[in-house]
């Protein structure tokens, strides 16, 4: 949807406005984001402050008045010409605005022109005020991401390991879109080191991806230099997934899954057994009853899987999976676990009714404090 006019107008004149008139001296930010309480201005010193560094092109936002003048383009011309304290004292005030049409027109350009040394600072600016319940457009996020990954990759992707809560792969392969950007040949070196944590393992999976061009040969070889159940070798596999289904109409998640290198059919177990269930639940039942002895099963993976299918019927569902092989010394979980328990979420009298009549010692019995 469009922005109406009256927004449009209102979010460039209140960055026109406060970049022209507000620069008192900036707020101290802390390390949890949030922006300490600003001192009223003495109008004394108020000539003190420092005059607009792009006066030129304030002038032109304020006169045009128009949302073409504050795209991403000029504003980031405009905001290079900031310090770096007024360009966080800036953002502070866009990432409260409420509207996400014009937190994306007041930061995202702002945004591209953050150095390494203000990155980590707008973040947990962002973060802050996000936590205290202003959320952020995913654009801007988007936004800063990449531009982490323009200006201080690693450190961005060690931050990501360090503070894995609410950041996705997503975020992590926006951070690595950003490095591939500025270091194509940096990014992959480090991409093909083993042994990173999931967050990190997707965005090296990007930049794995994106050096085979689309060869599915190219990216299983790539693959399979990675050690046995290496994190990146998995996120590679979704990779290989996605590229392998836009090769033709036949070329379903089972297929894919047949036609794979066989050294690479363990690892690539989970990635088919979670698509195949994305196509249709009673193929899922299908395969995994056919291919839970392969190598590679993992059914602790699964479980958006089995919440879904015990959704749509949750007794024969958990029926089902009471039947596929489960061995206590290398499954982290049984396949019935997860059913039974969305089972007694939903209708919990019907659940523990069925679980009465199974042995005692059966490894899916839970909720035994309801009998």
């Amino acid at each position: 949807m469009k922005l109406s006019t009256t927004l449009v107008l209102a979010a460039c004149a209140g960055v026109v406005a406060y970049v022209a008139g507000h620069w008192a001296q900036p707020a101290p930010v802390s390390e949890t984001g949030s922006a300490a309480a600003r001192a009223p201005v003495d109008p004394a010193k108020s000539e003190q402050r420092p005059a607009p560094r792009d006066a030129a092109a304030l002038a032109a936002v304020q006169a045009l008045g128009k949302y073409a003048a504050c795209s991403k383009e000029f504003s980031a011309r405009s905001a290079a010409s900031l310090s770096p304290e007024e360009r966080l004292e800036l953002l502070a005030n866009g990432a409260m605005v409420g509207d996400y049409g014009n937190q994306e027109a007041m930061l995202c350009g702002l945004i591209s022109v953050l150095t390494k040394d203000e990155i980590q600072k707008a973040t947990a600016i962002l973060g802050g005020i996000q936590d205290q319940g202003n959320s952020q457009a995913p654009e801007v996020w988007k936004s800063l991401w990449k531009q982490w990954g323009r200006v201080d990759p690693e450190g961005g992707l060690a931050h990501f390991d360090e503070n894995s809560r609410g950041k996705s792969p997503t975020d992590a392969r926006n951070m690595m879109t950003g490095w591939l950007e500025t270091d194509a040949a940096a990014a992959l070196a480090w991409a093909k080191k083993s042994g990173k944590a999931p967050l990190e393992a997707a965005a090296a999976a990007l930049a794995i991806r994106e050096n085979a061009n689309g060869n599915l040969k190219q990216l299983e070889t790539a693959i399979l230099k990675f050690p046995s159940g290496d994190a990146t070798a998995k996120a590679c596999l979704d990779d290989y997934f996605d590229l392998a289904s836009l090769a033709g109409k036949e070329q379903s998640a089972a297929a894919i899954y047949e036609g794979i290198s066989p050294a690479l059919r363990p690892a690539a177990w989970t990635a088919a057994a979670k698509r195949i269930g994305l196509e249709s639940s009673e193929e899922a039942k299908t395969w995994l009853t056919k291919h839970a002895a392969d190598p590679g099963r993992d059914y602790a993976e699964l479980g958006e899987l089995f919440r879904t299918l015990a959704y749509e019927d949750p007794a024969e569902t958990t029926r089902w999976a009471t039947l596929l092989p489960y061995s206590a010394d290398t499954d982290r979980i049984h396949p019935a676990i997860m059913p039974v328990m969305s089972w007694m979420e939903r209708d919990p009298e019907s659940a523990i009714a069925w679980l009465k009549t199974q042995p005692t010692d059966a490894p899916w019995r839970v909720g035994e404090d309801h009998q």
